[in-house]
This record gives C-alpha cells, sequence and structure tokens, in this order.
C-alpha cells in the first residue's frame, strides 16, 4: 500500500530534505501505476501546485532507493474516455 511505501520512505530518510507532500504524491502514484489507476503524475503536481518535473525526479530517485524497476507502463486506452471528455467530443469517442 501507499502507506507502507510512506513507512519505507521515512525509514530510509528518502523524506529528509524533500517535502513530505511530494514523497506522499510519489507513493500515491506508485500505487497508482500498480493499480492501472487512471491517474498521471501531471493530476498530483496540479492537486499539489508543483512542478511535474520536481515530482518525476522525486519518482525516479524513490524507484531507485527501492530498486523498482518492474512499475508496469501505463495503458494509454485507460485515458481514452478521459481526453474525449476534455475534448466534449461525447458519445462520439
Amino acid at each position: 500500500s501507499a502507506h507502507r511505501l510512506f513507512a519505507f520512505a521515512v525509514q530510509r530518510n528518502f523524506v529528509q530534505g524533500r517535502k513530505t507532500m511530494n514523497v506522499v504524491a510519489v507513493c500515491l502514484y506508485i500505487k497508482c501505476r500498480e493499480d492501472k489507476s487512471p491517474h498521471m503524475l501531471i493530476d498530483f503536481s496540479d492537486a499539489l501546485s508543483v512542478n511535474v518535473f520536481t515530482l518525476g525526479s522525486c519518482f525516479l530517485k524513490f524507484c531507485r532507493l527501492l530498486c523498482i524497476d518492474t512499475i508496469p507502463l501505463m495503458d494509454p486506452s485507460l485515458f481514452i474516455h478521459r481526453f474525449a471528455n476534455q475534448m466534449d467530443l461525447g458519445d462520439k469517442a
């Protein structure tokens, strides 16, 4: 769970020198990727009003710390409905 990831980050002093909310967002993003949830890193950066590259850097460093190189890639089909709604395509998509 994301809570377990955050506890690990605290235990390994990964939070030190970083904003806690950024680390929390990265933990949630990792769980979203594992659960194939249609959330992007930019969604978290928008919610926190943080540069997406700042979160991306934190995400990559945390993945290296965890030795995670097998996080599933995002399936683009998860985002079709989301982008269609934003473009006001309605039932056409």
